[in-house]
């Protein structure tokens, strides 16, 4: 609503998409402030190391960090399970060696830039 203001938009509320303005605007979602901070939680922590060097023909088989074993919470996670999700992502990539401040740039980039809606679940 905010932005629809801010743009000046006159015309029917219900026509208009909201993406493009986020796009326009470099504004995360509110679903994608989670991962945001999610991400600078793993930087700071210095959580992306991967234990284990799998060099096999398989790399999709072979996850980055093994999975912890849950139980079934529907609509919670513990925060390793969702950490180790999120390394585990094959269509993210991201570069932990740039600074604190380039590597929230790269991060806010590829959330703004992806109009998917990242489910950790």
């Amino acid at each position: 609503k905010i932005l629809r203001i801010c743009k000046n938009y006159k015309g029917d509320i219900r026509t208009i998409k909201t993406q493009p303005l986020f796009v326009k605007c470099n504004m995360l979602r509110a679903d994608q402030v989670y991962y945001f901070k999610l991400l600078q939680w793993i930087y700071k922590h210095r959580i992306y190391s991967t234990p284990k060097a799998s060099f096999g023909p398989y790399q999709l088989r072979d996850p980055k960090q093994r999975m912890p074993s849950i139980r079934t919470n529907y609509g919670r996670q513990t925060l390793s399970f969702q950490i180790t999700k999120m390394l585990n992502r094959t269509d993210m990539t991201v570069d932990y060696s740039k600074t604190f401040y380039a590597f929230k740039k790269q991060c806010r980039s590829f959330l703004v830039g992806s109009g998917n809606c990242y489910s950790v679940v």
